[in-house]
């Protein structure tokens, strides 16, 4: 511990320019409500680490992608894998461990590219637990989760029928990105309804260190909402969405050390899901709220790999191999929750959980072209197709109760128990690669994985500014398919691998004034048989495959602190800093990020007609790699950006809102620790270099009414 204080001391004391404007878009936090704990709860009773992003931020801020609005969240970095794709890291922990549910959907293995293909002009708020979430959530939410609540048309019982359109769009330079979103919403008579569509479009990635190749995309999408209210408190809701994706490439390598060139597309990638809601609110005295959902989503996707490989001491291509997977992915879930009221300062919320992930077996198409040294190709080898993974079935069935009690005015508790079943199972196929199909046997082809979660919170309001929180708990995640039967890139599969477990606390302190507000947060995560890409080699040739370590300890400290100078103008300053150790080798953690800190400004006119922020972002060296990685240099970026409510500066206009943006302004060159393909790949590509950034919002009709 005196080692740890020392070093928060030392960044504390070397770091500048780390802010946040989120701290100021969740004011008035006593009418806030997140759902992010099973239930509608206030979110200023909560003694578990929640942050809440809203719509009017996310709009303002100009993400390119909805994981980019996460950015600005203390603790939560983003890995940037090219392209279209993004993935957030919580507390250093990422992808499986972190998960992101969708309108309080899970998808186990494509969860990640389902939240990245979502627009982020759809989406209402996103709220994030920081801090193991398995007691809730269930198996995976391991150092956090993301819940994404999208946006639907106002509650059309007891209103007349009316009816209004939304036109977005939006143009980034540093990649030529341009997108565009076309609504028709209305509602009245009971029902309402709103159907969206959008494009984008983005060439490869501009950087001062030159051009990203293979970081170019293509995206079309269709969602739709619609909702029927019998009576005030009944809500019955359908909605769906269409995501077809082309020519989505990956820079910077993939997989282990290997070739040295190395192109991927996908290309198409589609994603269709359903979902069908039920809520009610203030059945009775008793039944505060409930809900039930049935969802759905399928996955088609087909990958095209271009492998280069050339000899010591030539400069032709002596070896192309093509490489063409066909991957698709069922799901099917449901789940259900009651919000009881047994006593005036109680709420007990009950519920279960369903989810189906079917992989249907993936056939490899290989196609290896030989070149001699002078670049003539001489003999080409076509096997036939095969089987390089297995058809297989994950099911997982949970069973949770949320206790908030208010115990006084000064007190705030909060109790969380599940229990959750993980089964998995392949079935015995051949496979193309008689040495991967030696690594399953009777023992290992299923698995059936049950555990009970805990998590227990406290609020202390010690005075009417200060509040003190406490949080324990711990986790479980059940090895999923992908981790134990994925064969591609590289990575080789571990279906030995056994269920990762974790025991959690948390320190906080809040003080709360009418100018000056402080949050702070100090936590550690202990971690058994923790998941590690390990560096193996496999027929010859470098691979990758997950392996357990016997302990890890994951140790961060978070901060937000914000000034107003005036009714209109604040300082914000937010940052994190965390390290995560192999406890058993005495070795840092892979992907662990650097310590980051945003410090800026922002003003708006009285009439909110007007707005601006200038930020400075300072992300220090991580100068403590895994053996896997090597050390990546300190950056500071600058940002700047200023919006205008047209509305409100000319009054008869509809409702619209321009901003304008310019990231990065100083074009910096640099190289995010976490920007890259699969740990063990050295191969990192630069981050975006100085773009310009607008986006245009008109809303007609009822729509303006947002």
């Amino acid at each position: 511990m005196r080692n740890y204080f020392i070093a928060t001391i030392f960044v504390l004391s070397h770091t500048f320019f780390y802010g946040q404007k989120q701290v100021q878009d969740t004011v008035k936090l006593d009418v806030i409500e997140v759902t992010a704990l099973r239930s509608s709860s206030p979110l200023k009773n909560l003694p578990v680490n929640v942050s809440l992003i809203q719509e009017k931020a996310i709009i303002e801020n100009q993400p390119p992608s909805a994981t980019e609005i996460l950015k600005y969240v203390p603790g939560v970095v983003i890995q940037n894998d090219g392209g279209i794709t993004s993935t957030p890291i919580i507390r250093g922990l990422s992808r499986e461990r972190a998960p992101i549910l969708i309108d309080g959907n899970s998808f186990v293995g494509g969860r990640i590219r389902s939240y990245a293909l979502i627009d982020p002009w759809q989406i209402e708020r996103v709220e994030v637990i920081k801090g193991p979430a398995s007691a809730f959530w269930g198996s995976d939410a391991v150092s956090g989760l993301v819940n994404v609540i999208t946006r639907k048309a106002e509650n059309g019982y007891g209103k007349d029928f009316k009816i209004g359109t939304s036109l977005y769009g939006g143009y980034q330079s540093v990649n030529s990105y341009s997108r565009g979103r076309l609504e028709v919403e209305g509602r009245g008579n009971g029902f309402d309804f709103l159907i969206g569509g959008g494009i984008r479009d983005a060439s490869n990635t501009d950087t001062p260190g030159g051009e990203v190749p293979n970081s170019q995309f293509e995206s079309n999408y269709i969602d739709w909402n619609i909702g029927y209210s019998p009576a005030e408190n009944h809500r019955f809701e359908f909605s769906g969405k269409n995501f077809k994706n082309d020519n989505v490439g990956f820079p910077g390598g993939l997989g282990a050390p290997g070739p040295p060139v190395r192109v991927r597309l996908f290309s198409p990638d589609e994603q269709t899901g359903y979902n069908f809601n039920y809520s009610g609110k203030k059945l009775s005295g008793t039944i505060e709220e409930v809900g039930f959902s049935v969802y759905s989503k399928q996955q088609r996707l087909h990958i095209d790999q271009v492998t280069n490989i050339f000899f010591p001491n030539t400069t032709n291509i002596n070896r192309r191999i093509d490489v063409n997977l066909d991957v698709d992915v069922d799901f099917g879930g449901a789940k259900a929750f009651a919000a009881l009221r047994l006593a005036e300062n109680s709420k007990l919320t009950i519920g279960a959980d369903y989810l189906r992930e079917h992989r249907f077996g993936t056939k490899r198409e290989l196609i290896v072209d030989i070149f001699n040294p002078m670049g003539v190709q001489v003999n080409q080898v076509a096997p036939p197709p095969g089987q390089i993974q297995p058809d297989s079935d994950a099911t997982s069935i949970g069973l949770f109760a949320v206790e908030e009690w208010k115990v006084s005015d000064a007190f705030d508790l909060l109790i969380a128990l599940r229990y959750d079943n993980v089964k998995n199972e392949i079935k015995r196929e051949p496979f193309f690669i008689p040495e991967i199909a030696d690594l399953y046997n009777d023992d290992n082809v299923s698995d059936n994985n049950s555990a009970l979660t805990g998590n227990i919170g406290a609020k202390i309001h010690a005075s009417e500014k200060s509040d003190f929180t406490i949080n324990l708990a711990n986790s479980f995640r059940g090895p999923d398919l992908f981790s134990k039967y994925n064969f591609a890139d590289g990575v080789i599969p571990n279906p030995d691998l056994e269920p990762e477990k974790g025991v959690f606390y948390e320190l906080g302190y809040a003080y709360n004034a009418q100018k000056f507000k402080l949050n702070a947060n100090f936590y550690q995560n202990f971690l058994d048989n923790l998941y590690v890409p390990v560096s193996v080699d496999f027929q010859g040739t470098p691979a990758v495959q997950n392996q357990a370590v016997g302990e890890a300890k994951l140790t961060g400290f978070e901060y937000e602190l914000s000034y107003s100078i005036g009714t209109l103008s604040d300082i914000f300053w937010t940052g994190s800093y965390i390290r995560g150790k192999n406890e058993v080798t005495n070795e840092d953690l892979a992907f662990m990020p650097a310590s980051q800190n945003i410090f800026g400004f922002q003003i708006r006119n009285s009439s909110d007609t007007f707005f601006g922020r200038l930020e400075g972002i300072f992300t220090g060296k991580q100068d403590r790699p895994a053996p896997t990685e090597r050390e990546t240099d300190a950056y500071s970026l600058f940002n700047l950006s200023a919006g205008v409510n047209l509305h409100k500066a000319f009054p008869k206009l509809p409702y619209s809102k321009f901003v304008l943006s310019v990231d990065n302004l100083t074009d910096k060159e640099y190289q995010s620790h976490v920007f890259r393909g699969t740990p063990g790949n050295q191969t990192r590509f630069f981050a975006p270099g100085r773009s310009i950034n607008a986006q245009l919002i008109i809303r007609l009709g009822v729509a303006g009414k947002h």
